[in-house]
């Protein structure tokens, strides 16, 4: 597999084995439009992190997470879990070895159907074991 997918496919694990994701829609198969709370695992941008003797990358992942407005209390948690398995990620993870994992920034925003969004991104670099 990819980095990519193999990256995404393990951040979605963690999070699912994680108590703040329980019942959650979404991860790695697309959400029922209504379904909430929904989260997203996306590490779509991926630059060169080669050395000389081993193909790298390094990787942008994204969390998304949807929750309705009566689950507002639930969003900082989910957050936090989100923060931390992202920048707990280590070793090798399928064909790739992470050189390391970074929190980039995280934030929160109410959108206009009453449902609060948080995002946190994480830079990831990894070689090719």
């Amino acid at each position: 597999m990819s980095a990519t997918e193999t990256l995404r496919a393990a951040i979605a694990d963690r999070l699912l084995a994680r108590p703040e994701f329980t019942n959650v829609d979404g991860l790695l198969r697309d959400t029922a439009p209504n379904a909430l709370p929904q989260a997203r695992v996306d590490a779509d941008v991926a630059s060169d992190w080669s050395t000389k003797d081993k193909p790298g990358r390094e990787l942008r992942s994204v969390v998304t997470v949807r929750v309705a407005r009566g689950q507002r209390m639930r969003l900082p948690m989910m957050v936090a879990a989100a923060e931390a398995v992202g920048t707990a990620l280590s070793g090798a993870i399928g064909d790739w070895q992470v050189g390391s994992a970074v929190l980039v920034r995280s934030r929160s925003t109410d959108a206009t159907d009453g449902t609060r969004i948080a995002t946190i991104e994480h830079r990831i670099r990894v070689l090719h074991a």
